[in-house]
């Protein structure tokens, strides 16, 4: 992976770099509003922002199509997030790093080439059980019901296939229409 980063152009790091600056600012006003949302939602509700969290991981892969793109994206934008105020602290660096693995290892299935609904689809799988492997036990998402922990991983998955694909889809294709990025057409 390192040889492939190295093939990175200054267009590939300053995507990657403004993309993860503006999520980690838009994470830090997310996060002012979590608790009081999860409070009044619960947990099976509030997954239904995972999909927006994983942006983190998924927009930069999306825009750049470079193995390392989804792990350096997010951990950029979490050390962004923890600068610019979000009360997480290290939660926040590990929660990146979980979800850059789970998009790369999702999009490495399919060898970086294809980044349709399947490939989300993939991709969220992988990034919903690294995250909540951690989620159970240092959040003590195992506490829930089993009907509720089922319906809370479920809504991970569709949060992230959703909620991701679709703003990638519409921050890409923009981006790609603009000449600001290049690729061509998405597949699954």
């Amino acid at each position: 992976m390192l040889k492939k980063i190295k093939s990175y152009k200054t267009r590939d790091w300053i995507t990657i770099a403004v993309i993860a600056a503006v999520i980690g600012v838009f994470f830090t006003f997310l996060d002012s509003m979590y608790s009081a949302l999860a409070n009044l939602l619960g947990p099976t509700f509030m997954a239904l922002t995972f999909g927006v969290y994983a942006l983190s991981a998924l927009l930069p892969i999306y825009l750049v199509r470079k193995p390392g793109a989804a792990v350096i994206g997010s951990l950029f934008a979490a050390v962004i997030n923890i600068l610019t105020g979000s009360p997480y602290g290290i939660h926040i660096i590990v929660a990146g790093l979980l979800q850059g693995l789970g998009a790369e290892l999702g999009f490495g299935i399919v060898k970086y080439e294809k980044y349709g609904i399947t490939s989300f689809g993939i991709t969220a799988l992988f990034i919903m059980l690294f995250v909540s492997l951690r989620d159970y036990f240092v959040f003590s998402l195992g506490q829930l019901t089993t009907p509720l922990l089922v319906a809370t991983l479920a809504l991970r998955v569709v949060s992230i296939v959703i909620i991701s694909y679709l703003i990638c889809l519409a921050i890409g294709t923009a981006l790609n229409k603009a000449g600001l990025v290049k690729f061509g057409k998405t597949n699954t």
